[in-house]
């Protein structure tokens, strides 16, 4: 069965939002502008739930608030200021492309990011609501922009050539501060209809403040 909830850090400023569109101006016609994700629904991703009952939702809201207590220590009690940059593909040939992402950059070049996510992985884990893939307990950060799954419209993959060369305009999509961590279901919130302001539906969230 296929996982009902995610757990993710929001990725979002004003900025990135007018970027990302200037982003989708400037591939035109290569890539399908519902295959680009929603500025207001940009995340890093750090690992999938199956919840299939109101008790395993709840349990799993008390692992994150618990799992809360943890994360100044790993943060320095430091926020997480940093900058959304550079275009990668997730694998393959780069003619043939399903996904592509961008990176989130700490300011101070540090791994606290990086291990808020494993340690946030490894906690979900040791209490049965997650597994580690791909044989490794290092969570690959990454903030998706295009996805050619999405939509049914247009090709299935794309020819990212043209937008990975170093000549392409934009690489830096603008800055924010991390504030915390989600826990939501894979499908979108009907509450908010707007075309500009897409957002999954949330189950709880704890914050770094």
């Amino acid at each position: 069965m296929s996982p009902t909830h995610f757990i993710s850090i929001p990725v979002a400023s004003p900025g990135i939002t007018e970027n990302l569109r200037k982003f989708q101006d400037l591939c035109g016609e290569k890539i399908h502008p519902h295959k680009v994700q929603y500025p207001s629904k940009l995340h890093l991703t750090i690992g999938v739930l199956k919840l299939f009952s109101d008790e395993e939702v709840q349990q799993a809201c008390n692992c994150l608030s618990e799992f809360s207590a943890k994360i100044p220590p790993i943060l320095c009690e430091q926020p997480l200021h940093g900058t959304l940059k550079n275009l990668r593909v997730m694998r393959g040939d780069n003619q043939f492309v399903k996904v592509m992402y961008s990176e989130f950059i700490l300011s101070d070049d540090s791994d606290r990011l990086q291990n808020l996510a494993d340690k946030c992985l490894e906690f979900f884990v040791e209490r049965g609501f997650m597994e580690y893939q791909y044989n490794t307990t290092a969570v690959k950060l990454h903030c998706t922009l295009i996805n050619t799954r999405w939509n049914n419209a247009g090709p299935r993959t794309i020819n990212a050539s043209e937008i990975l060369s170093d000549e392409f305009e934009l690489q830096i999509f603008g800055n924010c501060v991390l504030d915390r961590i989600d826990l939501n279901e894979m499908r979108a919130d009907k509450s908010f209809v707007a075309e500009n302001d897409k957002r999954y539906l949330n189950v709880s969230c704890v914050s770094f403040k």
